[in-house]
């Protein structure tokens, strides 16, 4: 079949543009549709392979009524459409006798199928083409009977005789339809519309259609009324016909006379409506006009002038003029004038604000229209010549509620004025007084421009402006010259990263920054900012600032760049200070701080001076003595030196941690060398002036310099020498000579500066750790008196405590003695007996419980903490005491949470306070009342409130109830609520109490909760 496929469709395309040439050379044109001509060869192209195979009977059919179909689309009669279709076929035949190679062969199966297949096709059309005109028909005479325009169709002979009329012929002419059939249409034509008649019955045989709006019938009633006529020519069974339709327009007409009528009455008033518009027209160019030179004006003059130009230009007024009002002298000043007046009032002609109806618009704020001024007391006249001014409109212009000025408009005309005119100018007025506000807005801007951009040019900094995409808008001479060196004409207008040097992109990389391309994006599209603080650049140092700038229409990104090089190194300095200073104050052994000192004045990280001396004052013999001195004697000794600190790599607080020893610093050559000078403290002395002065000294040639000890200016030699005092709270403590004699580097106003910090810093270490020392001597000679102070007090207090346990002693030993006395004289009394061995029991009791309480306070025991439920614990001692309590009249109440409050106590310790507490509670109610116990949680503590109704504590007495041996009962120890207090404190808590005499006493517990 794919062998076949291909020449089949070649045959069918051949087969259809052939079938098409024959169509157009027999003047048939189809529509030009490429759809159609394709789905035509498809079709054959599918024909021909049908009638190819063996079951092509069945297989063609099909195709054969798809272009049969295909062919009634050109929507021809059927005989042209059978003939058109056979000549189809004869082609397809020719192309089938190619395919199968025999001729006999292709006529037979298309004779087989071809009748067969277009009869059938036929029949159905016919049939098809009937029931259309029976439809269409049917359609007909619904539209010729229902139709609300008049339908007669009249045969063209002699006298156009009328065959047929539909309902609404008969209501439009007034005849039944039995006089209209048969009767002459010319009857129905008025004979002053008969020439109408004619021309249009003319040109309906020429043209076969012809249209008549507004033309008039007569009816019966001999009215005429007036249709629309329209008429098609038609051909009948051998006769000419014509099927005239008719529209009744009368009423229209009528309506459109009354709108004609209206039309030109409203047409008279459109013009005086127009006239009036065009003079409202030259207000709003007047206003048009000030707008747009108002938008170009430079100065205040230009608007004024622009004002009074455009007002006679435009409204031809007799004279314009606008004033400023000078508020101060209280006067209008003219500005501008076009007009009748130009010439008769000059440049700095001014007028007071208190006269004519300039002044009185000025005064009240309010226009003034007067269109006849020779009736108004107000009216002013300035010269002669402004004789002819007949009426006259004045408009404050105010600016914010306030008036500036003025506008005067005169006309020689009365009654020239109206309330369109006082509306038009005070627009004007206003367009004036936002003109001025502008301008003076603008020329505020322009100055606040110049300020900015000589702000911008001044600034010690580099600063540059980026639009959106990148581009330089503005640059200061900083940043072109500074960062980009380059001149300004090349910086302006191009992309930052042509002119930005790729040295700093790269440093910011190099140094863990965000990319500077980074950092201009999100500000452009994140709006967000970014500050890239210390980047190193060549040998300065910058911070970067990268500035998202947000305005209402357009976004701008602000590149702000400062040296920040002092900075970095006063930053760097002072963490050196810091650093010096907080190892000097993390020793305050004298030695180990003077070497401290010196080092770091000497050492590289440091101040880097070549060697240090430290001298200090000898109060008793008022000199100063050599103290450390650090650094090298000699130059082989200064290199050899160099050579091995820069092998091994020291930081400043290694040079700062290491100290020698006492000997070997004393060893030191350089420390050989001066430990035997002594220099006396007056004011021939260098050093001594140094300290006088508070202020170091620099000595340019030291050896030159008759001021200072003969031994060290041969020490210092040549090189240049600095002397630094050492004072603390203006106390003299000594002074620091430091020299580069070896690297000959010059002793600058910062180095000097840096000393002087650091000298301060030493100056407060030095005397700190001196005072240390004192205090240290003093407080050993204060701890030997202590410690003997603490014996006397002891032997003291034992004394005390002595008396007090024989007094309390006492009083139970004597009563025991005398009952017990009393049993020996008297044994045999058996009653007497058993009282007397219970008083002694009772005091024996007594007298263990104050000893047990004494040795307790004296040595408690440690508690022994373990977590316990705090409400079973109440609740155990509650049950157990409660029957005493109630014997003694006291009412036991207890209320706590239905959850465990867990704490971590000794619960013997803590039944011990519980216990003592609520004895004193009985106690203070010997004639009964109420006890009340209450545990509660409270954030992380459990806390418990014992409340009595007893006779309460007087307000004196309470703070010293928890002092130890202070009781204001007769028969205690004094001890029982300070071993509770102790208690308490032992377990982390806090004992509490409030009291009211008469009322009672409540003590209140604080213990932390567990978790565990």
């Amino acid at each position: 079949m794919a062998a076949i496929r291909v020449p089949t469709e070649e045959m069918a395309k051949h087969v259809v543009n052939q079938w098409f040439q024959e169509l157009q050379d027999r003047g048939i044109h189809p529509l030009p549709s490429m759809s159609l001509r394709e789905v035509t060869e498809n079709v054959v192209a599918s024909l021909l392979d049908s009638l190819t195979r063996p079951d092509w009977k069945d297989a063609a059919r099909l195709n054969l009524r798809v272009l049969r179909f295909l062919a009634d689309q050109l929507n021809l009669p059927l005989e042209q459409s059978l003939e058109i279709f056979l000549r189809l076929r004869r082609h397809i035949v020719r192309a089938l006798s190619l395919l199968l190679e025999s001729a006999s062969e292709a006529y037979e199966r298309i004779e087989t199928i071809w009748d067969e297949g277009v009869l059938s096709l036929t029949v159905h059309r016919q049939t098809a083409t009937q029931t259309a005109l029976e439809l269409a028909h049917r359609k007909y005479q619904a539209l010729f009977e229902q139709a609300s325009d008049a339908f007669l169709l009249i045969r063209l002979d002699e006298i156009g005789t009328i065959v047929e009329a539909n309902p609404a012929a008969t209501n439009l002419t007034g005849y039944s339809p039995e006089e209209l059939l048969g009767m002459s249409a010319l009857k129905l034509a008025p004979v002053e519309e008969l020439e109408k008649f004619r021309d249009a019955l003319q040109e309906l045989r020429q043209k076969g259609h012809v249209r008549r709006p507004s033309i008039g019938v007569r009816r019966k009633d001999g009215m005429m009324v007036i249709v629309d006529l329209s008429a098609t020519l038609l051909f009948l069974d051998g006769d000419t016909y014509a099927l005239c339709i008719a529209r009744d327009v009368t009423e229209q007409r009528r309506m459109q006379q009354r709108l004609e009528s209206v039309v030109t009455h409203r047409t008279k008033e459109l013009a005086q409506a127009l006239e009036r518009e065009r003079y409202r027209a030259s207000q709003m160019a007047v206003l048009a006009q000030i707008a747009a030179e108002a938008l170009e004006a430079v100065s205040e003059d230009s608007v004024y002038q622009a004002a009074a130009n455009a007002l006679k230009e435009h409204l031809g007024l007799y004279n314009v003029a606008l004033f400023t009002y000078d508020k101060d002298r209280h006067e209008l000043i003219l500005k501008a004038c076009r007009g009748a007046y130009e010439e008769v009032w000059s440049p700095i002609y001014r007028q007071s604000a208190d006269v004519g109806l300039l002044g009185l618009a000025v005064r009240t704020g309010e226009p003034v229209l007067v269109n006849d001024v020779t009736r108004h007391p107000d009216y002013f006249q300035a010269t002669p010549a402004e004789s002819a001014t007949r009426s006259e409109l004045v408009v404050p212009v105010k600016l914010h509620g306030e008036v500036i000025g003025a506008l005067d408009l005169q006309s020689e005309q009365v009654d020239a004025f109206d309330e369109q005119d006082l509306q038009m100018a005070q627009a004007v007025a206003d367009q004036v007084a936002h003109a001025l506000e502008a301008i003076q807005n603008f020329n505020h801007v322009r100055i606040l421009q110049e300020l900015n951009e000589q702000i911008v040019e001044n600034l010690p900094y580099a600063v540059a402006l980026l639009d959106d995409k990148g581009n330089l808008v503005i640059a200061n001479e900083q940043f072109c010259q500074g960062i980009c060196r380059r001149p300004r004409e090349e910086v302006i207008g191009r992309h930052w990263k042509e002119i930005v040097p790729d040295e700093l992109q790269k440093s910011l990389l190099a140094n863990h920054f965000p990319s500077l391309d980074e950092a201009i994006s999100a500000a452009v599209h994140h709006r967000q900012d970014f500050f890239l603080p210390e980047v190193p650049y060549g040998d300065v140092w910058l911070d970067i600032r990268v500035i998202s700038i947000r305005g209402a229409q357009q976004h701008r990104v602000m590149i702000h760049i400062r040296d920040a090089s002092l900075r970095v190194r006063r930053i760097y300095q002072l963490e050196t200070l810091m650093a010096i200073a907080q190892a000097m104050e993390s020793t305050y052994e004298i030695n180990r701080l003077l070497h401290a000192i010196l080092t770091a004045a000497t050492a590289g990280p440091g101040l880097g001076f070549n060697r240090a001396i430290l001298f200090l004052i000898d109060k008793t013999e008022k000199v100063l003595k050599t103290a450390m001195a650090v650094g090298p004697l000699t130059a082989e000794e200064a290199y050899a030196t160099w050579a091995r600190l820069a092998a091994e790599r020291k930081t400043l607080w290694d040079f700062l941690r290491e100290y020698p020893g006492d000997e070997a610093v004393r060893q030191a050559p350089l420390m050989q060398y001066v430990q035997d000078l002594v220099i006396p403290l007056n004011e021939e002395n260098l050093l001594s002036l140094c300290l006088s002065r508070h202020e170091p000294i620099r000595v340019a040639n030291p050896v030159n310099e008759p001021r200072l000890p003969e031994k060290l200016r041969a020490l210092l030699g040549d090189a240049e020498a600095i002397c630094v005092p050492l004072v603390a709270q203006e106390e003299w403590l000594g002074v620091i000579v430091a020299d580069n004699a070896f690297s000959r580097h010059p002793i600058t106003e910062e180095s000097e500066r840096l000393l002087r910090l650091f000298a301060s810093s030493a100056s407060v270490a030095l005397r700190n750790a001196q005072l240390i020392s004192e205090l240290k001597e003093s407080l050993e000679r204060e701890q030997k008196m202590r410690e003997q102070l603490i014996h006397s007090e002891r032997l003291a207090a034992i004394g005390e405590l002595a008396a007090k346990v024989a007094h309390d002693l006492r009083s139970p030993l004597v009563t025991i003695g005398g009952y017990a006395r009393q049993l020996q004289r008297n044994p045999s009394d058996p009653e007497r007996v058993r009282r007397n061995i219970q008083i002694i029991v009772d005091e024996v009791e007594r007298l263990e419980r104050q000893l047990r309480d004494l040795l307790d306070f004296a040595a408690p025991k440690k508690p022994r903490l373990k977590k316990v439920n705090l409400s079973e614990l109440v609740s155990r001692l509650a049950e157990i005491h409660r029957p005493s309590m109630e014997a003694a009249g006291v009412h036991l109440m207890v209320d706590f949470p239905s959850e465990p409050l867990f704490v971590m106590v000794d619960e013997i310790q803590m039944e011990r306070v519980l216990l003592n507490l609520w004895r004193n509670a009985v106690e203070a109610m010997p004639e009964g009342g109420t006890l009340s116990v209450r545990l509660w949680r409270e954030g992380d503590f459990v806390k418990i409130s014992i409340r009595d109704t007893g006779v309460g504590i007087i307000p004196d007495e309470l703070p010293n109830i928890f002092k130890p041996f202070y009781t204001t009962k007769s028969t205690g120890s004094g001890l029982g609520l300070a071993i509770c207090k102790k208690i308490v404190d032992e377990h982390g808590g806090q004992i509490e109490v409030e009291s009211t005499v008469g009322k009672g006493t409540t003590f209140t517990i604080t213990l932390p909760t567990t978790t565990m």
